[in-house]
């Protein structure tokens, strides 16, 4: 899988796992929220506690209710109790009751269910198999346990002695209501205490709404309402109540909002050590190639850190692996260019050195020779004088090939010199020029013979530039060879090429020479016996070569010889 595709698949993956935690975070902060909230109402107030909290909070277990400590602790705060009937009236679980309470209640039993010194609330849960229970919760009311204690007294409805200590005893007050809502009694009762109907009904709807609690008695001979009213021990108002919910929520949310920080924070590390990192250390591997150093770099202790202790990738770069392969190919690629730079520039300034002297040695020869001419010290006879001329007429004529050389390589170099092809048989053109070479003063120790499988061979070349080729090639072959060396000119063509191979078992090259042999300033290790040649004459050939469109093949091994294949591809099979 290409690097591009294992991204995108890991970080599309990343992202959907990201996603689904986040929403699953979402969703988990939500039923945390609305939890703590339901507890906090129900720590508040706990009749006003929902059915959905609960439902969470008391579970059934082989038909027995297990009810949740927290419901537990606030039932006990408020000195209350809790019942949990079944749908066949049978308790299963219980918390606080009073002794007097039944195990099992009857149709009529909960229907008609008004304990006397308790305020009665009722919830009803469905659980699994679509069975209901009944969650029965009643707290102690202290103004229904003193107004039952009149309505039980002899002297009722009069007030007398005892039940007025017995309300200030309990801190308690009593009021007398007629029809048309006026006080006709009242004792121990705050100064202008007097309540509406609408006051009176909103008190026992919400009583946690109120500060005082009440509870009434309707005397239907004398047509009054008997209001009794203590301290409201449960009061609640909904403004507290919902500070507290506020309270709970911001302190809820500050703490989502905290673990969302600290996971975002946990998640930047992390991709930071995945992604960042590696990123990170390919860059300032690439800066230190800018600046020259290809070796990867190292941590404080001098580890490669994309290296594990086995050598291999390390896991966490294994994503990037053809990154840190092309860093790898392109650090040594740059090393082998810089040490073939550096060697380039020695082989240049080498090659200058030895033009410097080729041009040197003729030039002090014809400063010589022109010098004693000029000089009327001696008269020179007509001999001398015409050997001097010969000299610096040979002198002049090297040094303006040189140069010829130099410009026809600079021009090679930049695609500027034309090449003008005709079609000629090269057989018979091979054969006059070998028989002029053989006669030249350095191949006359050289065994050279020509070998051609066909008498003609017609092939499209420039006739001047191909036999500079065969010249450069030749003369390289004689010059660097010892006496008696045995070359060979042999020439074979098929529909595809033609080849000229010259073979040839003299000294032959190292691989560092042949690596080298068509570099234009590069002098072979074998020329130690003869440095007057320029470093052109190979580079030439092959630029000329390549012109023609075509390619030289060099194979050499030392002691043994050297073959230089010439190979020229025919129109429209290349």
């Amino acid at each position: 899988m290409s690097l591009s595709k294992r991204l995108t698949l890991h970080f599309v993956l990343h992202f959907i796992l990201m996603l689904c935690f986040i929403l699953l975070f979402i969703l988990g902060s939500f039923v945390f929220l609305s939890l703590l909230i339901l507890e906090s109402e129900m720590k508040s107030d706990f009749s006003r506690m929902s059915e959905e909290y609960l439902d969470l909070a008391i579970t059934i277990k082989n038909d027995k209710a297990v009810i949740n400590e927290n419901i537990k602790e606030s039932i006990q705060k408020k000195g209350g109790w809790l019942q949990v009937v079944d749908s066949k009236g049978y308790v299963i679980g219980e918390y606080n009751t009073p002794k007097e309470l039944p195990k099992r209640y009857s149709f009529t039993d909960i229907l008609s269910m008004d304990l006397n010194n308790f305020r009665i609330h009722y919830w009803i849960l469905e659980k699994e198999n679509s069975s209901e229970v009944t969650i029965i919760y009643g707290e102690p009311l202290k103004s229904k346990q003193i107004l039952n204690t009149l309505l039980r007294s002899n002297s009722f409805p009069n007030i007398n002695a005892d039940f007025k200590e017995y309300l200030v005893k309990n801190d308690a007050w009593i009021q007398i209501y007629d029809a048309s809502g006026n006080v006709v009694y009242s004792y121990h009762a705050p100064p202008n205490l007097k309540f509406t109907y609408t006051e009176i009904l909103s008190m026992k709807k919400r009583p946690w709404n109120s500060k005082v609690d009440i509870s009434s008695y309707y005397f239907k001979e004398k047509d009054r309402i008997f209001l009794v009213g203590t301290y409201n021990p449960y009061y609640s108002p909904d403004h507290i109540t919902d500070s507290i919910i506020s309270a709970s929520f911001l302190k809820s949310f500050l703490i989502v909002f905290g673990t969302l920080i600290v996971f975002a924070i946990i998640i930047s590390i992390w991709y930071g050590k995945k992604f960042g990192k590696p990123l990170l250390y390919m860059m300032k591997w690439i800066n230190n190639m800018s600046k020259g150093n290809f070796m990867e770099p190292k941590d404080k202790k001098g580890r490669v850190p994309i290296l594990n202790k086995k050598g291999s990738l390390h896991k966490r770069y294994k994503i990037f692996k053809e990154v840190v392969d092309s860093l790898y190919t392109l650090s040594k690629t740059l090393q082998q260019n810089e040490e073939n730079q550096r060697r380039m520039e020695k082989t240049r300034e080498e090659w200058i050195t030895g033009l410097s002297h080729d041009l040197k040695t003729p030039l002090s020869s014809l400063y010589g020779f022109s010098a004693l001419l000029a000089s009327n010290q001696y008269q020179w006879s007509s001999e001398e004088i015409m050997e001097m001329g010969r000299i610096m007429k040979e002198k002049a004529v090297y040094m303006s090939e040189l140069i010829e050389d130099l410009n026809l390589t600079y021009r090679l170099k930049n695609n500027a010199l034309p090449i003008n092809k005709e079609k000629t048989d090269i057989v018979s053109l091979i054969k006059e020029f070998l028989s002029t070479f053989s006669t030249t003063t350095e191949a006359k120790d050289k065994e050279i013979y020509f070998e051609s499988g066909q008498d003609t061979i017609f092939l499209e070349i420039d006739l001047k530039w191909f036999m500079r080729i065969l010249d450069n090639l030749l003369t390289n072959a004689v010059k660097y060879n010892k006496p008696r060396t045995k070359i060979k000119v042999k020439v074979e063509s098929n529909h595809q090429r033609t080849i000229i191979s010259i073979e040839d078992n003299g000294i032959g090259m190292d691989e560092e020479t042949v690596k080298n042999l068509f570099n234009r300033y590069y002098r072979g290790r074998n020329t130690q016996d003869n440095d007057s040649g320029s470093g052109l004459g190979m580079a030439i050939a092959h630029q000329l070569v390549v012109a023609h469109g075509g390619e030289i093949v060099v194979e050499s091994q030392k002691h043994v010889g050297t073959i230089i294949k010439v190979v020229f591809y025919h129109k429209n099979d290349v």
